[in-house]
């Protein structure tokens, strides 16, 4: 299948994949994380320039900002209805948990695993953490052999990530901070995102320094992953996980009679 992928929840990017034999055949991304409406349109028309025609578009849906999720996802929209394609939507995290099996799947076939990236391919947890601004993350937890979701998405500040993540049966201190795993909890075994290179005091150093941000052609094949797994794939509706920081003007009651 060809998909058209974009996501705007971190920095934009934008792709055309062949799905079936994992070819990129058209990706562009930002350097700029702030810039998605400058970015977006100009990207699209390139990458669409190419021969293929897709025949899925697949958004990131977040968890990310309010604007830049809408600008991902409208142009996902129009693209789709442009081209009288289904759009549907896919949690921006799977594209990073995509990202780390494919790089481990990888590097065991070319036979050059080493103890960091061979960590996903058994099926430990990954964790997955980037950047939600108010000294905050967006956080979930994959499954590291099929980059399923296993928990999550939540957002907290890094202090509380341990709790949260305890709460639901992981343990972030046996690989994040260095204590000794917690009895009955399940040991995080992987960290990529950009959260854990903002805040690795608190979350604990990134064990895939070079995977931060959600790119657009993994995010096309962890869509494809979710299909072929009979998981299907959602709506293209953001996932805020909080209040925006502008607050509509409440109404005021007239005094005139």
């Amino acid at each position: 299948m060809i998909i058209l992928s974009i996501d705007t929840s971190q920095a934009a990017s934008v792709a055309l994949v062949d799905t079936d034999s994992g070819e990129v055949i058209a990706a562009e991304a930002a350097e700029d994380r702030r810039r998605h409406v400058e970015f977006i349109g100009p990207a699209l028309a390139r990458v669409l320039a190419a021969e293929a025609r897709p025949e899925l578009v697949v958004v990131g849906i977040g968890p990310g900002p309010f604007t830049g999720l809408r600008v991902g996802i409208a142009a996902g929209i129009a693209a789709g209805q442009a081209r009288g394609i289904p759009v549907r939507g896919l949690l921006s995290h799977s594209a990073i948990a995509e990202e780390l099996v494919l790089a481990s799947d990888d590097a065991d076939a070319a036979g050059t695993a080493t103890a960091a990236n061979a960590t996903a391919g058994t099926g430990r947890p990954v964790l997955i953490a980037s950047d939600a601004r108010r000294r905050e993350v967006y956080f979930s937890v994959y499954d590291g052999l099929d980059a399923s979701l296993t928990a999550g998405p939540f957002v907290a500040e890094p202090a509380e990530v341990a709790a949260v993540l305890a709460a639901h049966g992981f343990d972030l201190d046996e690989s994040g901070t260095g204590h000794e795993s917690t009895a009955g909890l399940t040991p995080i075994g992987h960290r990529c995102g950009r959260g854990f290179v903002l805040y690795p005091d608190a979350l604990g150093a990134p064990t895939h320094e070079t995977i931060t941000d959600p790119r657009a052609e993994f995010l096309a094949r962890a869509a494809a992953r979710e299909l072929t797994a009979g998981r299907g794939l959602s709506e293209p509706i953001p996932e805020y996980l909080r209040e925006p920081d502008a607050k509509a003007t409440p109404a005021r009651e007239s005094s005139l009679r």
